[in-house]
């Protein structure tokens, strides 16, 4: 993305005109595939398309700007970007002197796994909750799927300390 901010770039030129418009095609079509496979996670195309927005940005932005980049209505902007919050999955600042606040999208990869590790440690607790009202064959399914997922957590852990430690030595 062109960054859309208030700045010029480097040769002079003006950010392209808000709106749809103003994207490149690769630049709408990553938002757009952000928000069907968010709408596939369970949460609605426009906090898809709005993380995928904020994923493309180099600096914090606030509900007016997205609403004017992005065309869409800054009740649902704001109701997207609350989702987000909620999954960690962007942070909220404001400006000095300022009332407005600025979302950005959080960046850390591990941040991202580690999120997804919280929802899939509920998950596990929630199927291994169900194994002692279980019988015969569930009670084996919701075992083993609490297995499964309890692996899946602890791996996904060991990845995340492993790229630490290689993104430090580097």
């Amino acid at each position: 993305m062109t960054d859309h901010d208030d700045t010029t770039t480097t040769d002079a030129e003006p950010s392209p005109a808000p709106g749809s418009d103003g994207f490149s095609s690769a630049e709408a079509a990553f938002i757009s595939q952000m928000g069907s496979l968010m709408e596939r996670w369970g949460l609605p195309q426009a906090t898809g398309r709005l993380f995928g927005y904020l994923l493309l940005r180099n600096k914090p932005v606030d509900l007016d700007t997205m609403t004017s980049e992005l065309g869409q209505a800054k009740s649902g902007l704001s109701v997207a970007a609350r989702q987000l919050e909620s999954w960690t999955l962007v942070r909220r600042s404001t400006r000095p002197g300022s009332r407005r606040i600025d979302y950005e999208a959080v960046g850390d990869l591990q941040h991202l796994l580690l999120v997804n590790n919280a929802h899939m440690r509920k998950f596990t607790e929630t199927l291994s909750s169900g194994i002692p009202v279980a019988r015969g064959e569930a009670r084996d399914r919701l075992a083993s799927l609490a297995t499964l997922f309890s692996g899946f957590v602890e791996q996904t852990e060991a990845l995340v300390a492993d790229w630490e430690a290689r993104r430090a030595a580097s």
